[in-house]
């Protein structure tokens, strides 16, 4: 992306936000007793006319066909919600953001699952000049209900340890705010309301989520919800894989999301090792204090290591696929990997061609994965980003993934 148009694009983001906001700081309980959703309040409004001035300008900088705008058909209202989901087994009230037209309808519902992040003020329902949750918010204005989890570990549930990459402590937060979606627009004061359609889409994290997502609801059905399409970009799908392709490499420019995997599986205890059979005893000793909700992504990077062998333990570069000392790391990432299978909606696969946090052979084994089963092409078709990278794809899988929602829409 062109910096100089990019600074301009941030600047517009921002003044949307700016002009469009309208806090209100006093939590409301739901209207009613509801089995998931607890509490809501509105945290900023969107105009008709500011959605439109975003997304023409997106339209021009991505090189859609240019009537994107045109598909803005009001403003959008944004709540943070709090509602009931569970933990590890037990009860833990977590939070997101609903977005929702503010003219009356009946609208499709995307559920968008964020990327990785290690920070308690870029959680979704803190961080309010995120791009590309304002860029979501805003999907709103073209006719959805759009969805956006904190996960636990953020937002109202920082007393827990984000799972991060975990399977079965990710999916009921993700699960639940659907739930929790369906009984918020219920309520008296809520103009919009849902029609049984629903849209997945995230990226890196976000992308193995919302694979995760698509499987759970194929499998096992989620009432009120019929699956449409499901957008996921740049996701680490098969983790054993993930880790062998990093830990084969001579460096790695983001070894905070390895320690990250690492430690929160630590945490929870998804496997036995100590961290000093997997990393070298200096990043070993560090981990545990670094991932503490206050200190960044690069700040974690610059206290570990880009080279690999100087990063994790040698006997684990070498031996992690064929030592039993690892097996149940090796258990634990099988177990929250997901398989190809007999999907029934339509999927799409993006990455960027110059991905080096994700690498791009996971989307490539995962869309043949599929092909293997006889799924259709056109049912999961992979797409590959040309000159993107991990970073630089995120914006043009947004808008590439709202304008092929729309299109479904349409139809």
């Amino acid at each position: 992306m062109n910096r100089k148009y990019h600074h301009r694009l941030i600047v517009l983001f921002l003044a949307v936000f700016i002009i469009s906001c309208g806090k209100n700081d006093d939590p409301a309980p739901s209207e009613t007793s509801f089995a998931f959703l607890e509490s809501e309040k509105q945290v900023n409004t969107i105009s008709q006319t500011s959605a439109q001035l975003l997304f023409s300008v997106l339209a021009a900088q991505f090189d859609d066909d240019g009537t994107m705008d045109n598909e803005v058909s009001s403003g959008a209202v944004v709540h943070k919600v709090t509602y009931n989901s569970t933990f590890e087994g037990e009860p833990l009230l977590v939070s997101g953001l609903i977005s929702v037209p503010d003219k009356p309808g009946n609208y499709p519902v995307i559920s968008f699952q964020n990327g990785t992040n290690v920070e308690y003020s870029k959680a979704p329902t803190v961080d309010r000049s995120n791009e590309l949750f304002l860029v979501l918010k805003n999907f709103a204005s073209l006719g959805f209900i759009v969805v956006i989890p904190d996960y636990p570990g953020f937002g109202e549930s920082t007393q827990v340890f984000h799972p991060y990459l975990e399977k079965d402590d990710t999916l009921p937060s993700l699960v639940d705010l659907l739930k929790a979606t369906r009984e918020f627009v219920s309520q008296d004061h809520i103009t919009a309301s849902l029609n049984e359609d629903l849209y997945l889409m995230g990226y890196s994290q976000g992308g193995w989520s919302t694979m995760q997502l698509k499987h759970e609801i194929e499998q096992n059905g989620l009432e009120d919800y019929q699956l449409k399409a499901s957008s996921c970009g740049a996701g680490p799908y098969n983790l054993n894989r993930l880790n062998e392709l990093l830990v084969g490499q001579d460096s790695y420019p983001m070894p905070y999301f390895l320690a990250y995997l690492m430690q929160a599986y630590h945490v929870h205890g998804k496997y036995s090792n100590p961290l000093n059979e997997i990393f070298a005893n200096e990043y070993a000793a560090k981990i545990p204090d670094l991932f503490n909700g206050v200190t960044t992504g690069g700040e974690i990077n610059d206290e570990l290591n880009t080279q690999v062998e100087d990063l994790f333990q040698a006997d684990f570069r070498t031996g992690f696929a064929t030592n039993a000392k690892y097996q149940s790391l090796q258990t634990a990432l099988t177990n929250s990997s997901i398989d190809a299978w007999q999907t029934t909606s339509p999927t799409r696969l993006f990455h960027g061609e110059n991905d080096t946090y994700v690498p791009l052979e996971l989307s490539v084994e995962m869309h043949q994965d599929f092909k293997a089963l006889n799924v259709n092409d056109e049912l999961v078709k992979l797409i590959i980003m040309p000159d993107a990278d991990h970073q630089s794809g995120i914006l043009p899988f947004g808008i590439a993934s709202i304008n092929w929602f729309l299109d479904l829409k349409n139809k």
